[in-house]
């Protein structure tokens, strides 16, 4: 202790926590808001964005990405629910995965080859995570087993969501992505989720069954751990089951309450939010509250510079369609062409869309664009003056557009569910 010379082994000193405190006691109990869960996917996502990246000789022989690991895995759970005489539809299951290994197969090679695969925690459900403090962290990763932890980080977030989703949490589950997505941008990883969380949730019902036949079964209750096998293979199902989602468009000038009604239009409908000042940013590798400093019309908001957030608009939307997620993109759509573009979009991928129009009295929205002003912590950049250019240019949407038109000038709580209730039925 406190030698001289080399370091032969590092002592370190451990503090024991509650496990009244682990994620998956929280949730049982009530204990724990979805906003804490956003919070964490914000951290996961920051964390990710330093992992190092599988390198070129692991893509010869890529980590976490081969589809005889998902197949497998599908085997064992099978063949250690059956020796416990716990049947389940294996056959339907492989038959999911196997197509979706097949659709997936580009994107997960583009993924590795872009750097998504990552060293990861690799072990990412409810129990691995506590609250410490006043924030969630994740404990006990599989650093072990290289062939484990060496996993796209869209594989990592499916763990999660996997398990919230069995658990019947879906606010924490669009939380906990909505605060990875924001954070990382990876849009893409949505695409991806059907494949990944069927995988996991597969793990998990393994896991389950491997327990009792160990004679350690979850408190010794084998009624308990086959109600919880059950529940995670039907989790699995569910994850690869056809999805309707929508695509919405939410148009108005700046201050109209866009944003403010998108944030609590997601969690109803299970959606992934996609904001334009956001992705504006991003794209000028700029801070969400960094001031660009860009005069009206150019700069950031140069014409071209708003075709390539449009672009990128339109790249994150599909990614969150094609993996059954509702999508909502956030912007002022203040051209008709690029509604179209977005509508486009959907119709390609089978999905409807529609376009929530906000709209307030100038006085309301000046009012608005001063106070984000003077706060100083919104993305947007959007003062009087970009109102006022907003307003010279802008294209209201008219009924023969091609989709449905909603009109949100109210920000009673009637008239949002109203609304809620409306596109809900779209989802089907």
């Amino acid at each position: 202790m406190e030698g001289a010379g080399p370091v032969i082994e590092h002592a370190v000193k451990m503090l024991q926590f509650s496990s009244g405190a682990e994620l998956d006691h929280l949730l049982d109990s009530s204990g724990i808001e979805p906003a804490e869960l956003e919070l964490f996917g914000h951290h996961l996502a920051g964390i990710h964005g330093q992992l190092p990246a599988a390198h070129a000789a692991q893509q010869q022989d890529p980590p976490g990405t081969s589809a005889s690991v998902v197949l497998r895995n599908l085997e064992e759970c099978a063949r250690a629910g059956q020796a416990l005489g716990w049947t389940a539809d294996v056959r339907a299951l492989q038959t999911s995965l196997e197509e979706l290994l097949a659709s997936s197969a580009l994107l997960r090679s583009q993924r590795l080859a872009h750097g998504r695969v990552r060293e990861c925690h690799a072990d990412l459900h409810a129990r691995n995570i506590v609250r410490c403090g006043t924030r969630l962290i994740a404990f006990d990763c599989l650093e072990f087993d290289p062939a484990l932890r060496w996993i796209d980080v869209a594989d990592e977030i499916a763990f999660l969501l996997a398990d919230l989703q069995v658990r019947q949490k879906p606010l924490h589950a669009q939380a906990f992505l909505a605060g990875y997505l924001t954070q990382s941008g990876d849009y893409e990883a949505c695409a991806l989720q059907p494949l990944y969380q069927a995988h996991r949730a597969l793990v998990r019902a393994t896991v389950t069954a491997l327990s009792v036949t160990r004679g350690a079964a979850p408190g010794g209750d084998i009624g308990a751990a086959r109600t919880q096998y059950a529940a995670y293979m039907a989790g699995a199902q569910h994850a690869v089951a056809p999805q309707r989602p929508i695509l919405l468009l939410m148009c108005g000038l700046s201050g109209s309450g866009k944003t403010w009604l998108a944030r609590r239009l997601a969690p109803a409908l299970a959606a992934v939010h996609i904001r334009s000042d956001i992705e504006r940013k991003r794209l000028a590798e700029l801070s969400v509250t960094d001031h660009s400093g860009s005069a009206l019309g150019v700069g950031l908001y140069s014409r071209q510079a708003s075709q390539s957030v449009y672009d990128r608009l339109a790249e994150c939307a599909a990614d969150a369609l094609r993996g059954g997620y509702t999508a909502i993109v956030d912007a002022t759509f203040g051209r008709a062409e690029d509604r179209a573009r977005l509508r486009d979009v959907a119709a390609r991928l089978g999905a409807r869309s529609c376009l929530v129009y906000c709209r307030a009295p100038r006085h309301v929205l000046e009012t608005r664009i001063v106070e984000r002003e003077r706060r100083h912590d919104d993305p947007s950049e959007a003062n009087l003056a970009v109102l006022a250019w907003q307003e010279e240019r802008f294209e209201a949407p008219g009924p023969n557009e091609a989709c449905a038109l909603f009109e949100a000038a109210s920000t009673e709580g009637a008239a949002i569910e109203t609304l809620i209730a409306r596109l809900s039925a779209l989802q089907g």
